[in-house]
C-alpha cells in the first residue's frame, strides 16, 4: 500500500510540473502577442501623427501660394497659374511669402512604384512665368501616400458661380483663374484652397477705378 501511494504521489507531482510549464509558456505567448500589438499600435499612432504634420505643410504651401495668385487679365492667366492632375504651378509675389523675390511655386505628384506616391513642393526663385521650369528649383518632398494623389481645379462658368465645376486641368485659361485648387488622395479631397483674386491688381492700377465698372480687369 505504501509503495502504491508513493507512485501515485510522484505521478501527481509530475502532472503539476507539466501544468506549470504549460501555463508559463501560455503567459509568455500572451505577453509577447500583447507586446507586438502594442508596438503596432504605437507605430500606427506615430505614422498618423507624421501624416498630420505633412498634410499641414502641404496645406500651408497651397494656401500661401493660391491666396496671392493673380494675373494681368483673363486672357493671360496661364502665365500665372497653370495646372494638370499631376502638376500645379503658380506665380507668387513676394508679399506674405517670406521671399524678397517673386517665384513660381510648384506642386508635383511623383509615382514611387511599390512605395506609392509622393507630393513634391518646389520653388523657382525669380521666375515669372508658370508655364516654364528650370534646373534651379528648390524642392522638397512634403508627404507620401499609398493611394494616387491628384490635383484638381474649380473652374468658373460663364453662367454663374453656382455652375463652377471641378476639373483635373486648367485648360486653355479662357475661363480665367480657377476659383480654388485642391489635393485629392484616392477619391477623397484632402485640401481645398481658394483663389481669392477676381480683379487684376495691375490692371486696376494701370487703368484706375473706372475699370471696376466693366470687365476689362476681371480674372474670371
Amino acid at each position: 500500500m505504501i509503495r502504491r501511494r508513493s507512485r501515485a504521489s510522484g505521478f501527481v507531482l509530475a502532472e503539476a510540473l507539466v501544468a506549470l510549464a504549460i501555463a508559463a509558456m501560455t503567459v509568455a505567448l500572451l505577453t509577447s502577442a500583447t507586446w507586438g500589438l502594442q508596438l503596432t499600435a504605437e507605430r500606427r499612432a506615430a505614422s498618423a501623427e507624421t501624416a498630420a504634420v505633412d498634410w499641414l505643410a502641404a496645406r500651408r504651401a497651397l494656401i500661401d501660394w493660391t491666396s496671392g495668385a493673380s494675373a494681368e487679365g483673363i486672357g493671360d492667366t496661364q502665365r500665372y497659374l497653370i495646372g494638370t492632375a499631376t502638376t500645379a504651378r503658380i506665380f507668387v509675389e513676394p508679399s506674405g511669402t517670406g521671399q524678397v523675390a517673386p517665384f513660381v511655386g510648384e506642386l508635383r505628384v511623383e509615382a514611387l512604384g511599390e512605395d506609392g506616391f509622393a507630393l513634391i513642393a518646389a520653388r523657382y526663385i525669380g521666375q515669372r512665368d508658370a508655364r516654364l521650369t528650370s534646373d534651379a528649383a528648390q524642392q522638397t518632398e512634403i508627404l507620401r501616400t499609398t493611394q494616387p494623389i491628384r490635383l484638381l481645379y474649380l473652374i468658373p462658368s460663364q453662367t454663374g458661380a453656382a455652375n463652377a465645376s471641378w476639373r483635373y486641368e486648367t485648360g486653355s485659361g479662357d475661363e480665367g483663374l480657377p476659383e480654388a485648387v485642391a489635393i485629392e488622395v484616392g477619391t477623397e479631397r484632402m485640401i481645398t484652397a481658394r483663389v481669392f483674386a477676381t480683379i487684376s491688381a495691375s490692371c486696376l492700377a494701370r487703368i484706375g477705378r473706372s475699370s471696376l465698372q466693366d470687365d476689362q480687369c476681371d480674372l474670371r
